[in-house]
């Protein structure tokens, strides 16, 4: 790689890595192009020369904060314990995640559909591959709880991924996430609702 070659790419980087500080901070709807170009010190022609617009570079901020979600996840999920503490340790990232939001309503653009990007199809694959990456860790974990007699054999793993769609769904939607700031315990006691019903553990 020749030195232009470099320089195109590092200036590639910065403006990921600007767009991707503002988004998180200020959310995606309230960064505009030139907040970007200053941040990352290039010109929006430079922008612009490298992401087609700012629903590019939005989708590229979602895509690398959804695998970054799933990757922590995945490392909760996987650690040496039994199926009600990786449950509730599985909940209680979920509640510090929602709680990081900020108090004015905010949504974290990992989860809301900034700049009218809810129909938007590529926005929608990473969404729904996000999705099913989410339900299988959750499917191997309910096996493990049925290994543990925690989970009744009877119940079907499609039915089960309805099950879990159901509250990522609920999760997902700003006013659940507006809530959960102001009242951390509401995902843990969604949570306790999750794993034993209304009854609550026996």
């Amino acid at each position: 790689m020749n030195g232009f070659a470099k320089r195109k790419q590092q200036s590639k980087e910065d403006i990921r890595r600007a767009a991707g500080e503002l988004f998180s901070q200020f959310g995606v709807d309230r960064v505009s192009m030139a907040d970007i170009a200053r941040k990352a010190g290039v010109s929006q022609a430079t922008i612009y020369n490298n992401f087609e617009n700012k629903e590019a570079l939005t989708r590229e901020f979602v895509s690398t904060a959804v695998s970054e979600l799933i990757s922590q996840v995945r490392v909760v999920l996987e650690t040496p314990q039994n199926y009600h503490d990786k449950m509730e340790a599985f909940f209680q990232f979920i509640s510090r995640m929602l709680a990081n939001n900020k108090p004015n309503g905010e949504i974290s653009p990992v989860f809301s559909g900034s700049i009218d990007l809810q129909s938007d199809p590529e926005m929608m694959k990473i969404r729904a591959e996000a999705q099913e990456q989410m339900i299988g860790l959750l499917l191997v974990l309910a096996e493990e709880g049925r290994q543990q007699s925690q989970i009744n054999p009877q119940i079907t793993d499609a039915t089960l991924v309805l099950y879990f769609t159901a509250f990522m769904d609920l999760f997902s939607g700003s006013g659940i996430q507006q809530r959960a700031f102001r009242n951390p315990k509401l995902v843990l006691e969604l949570g306790n609702l999750m794993m034993f019903g209304l009854q609550g553990p026996r």
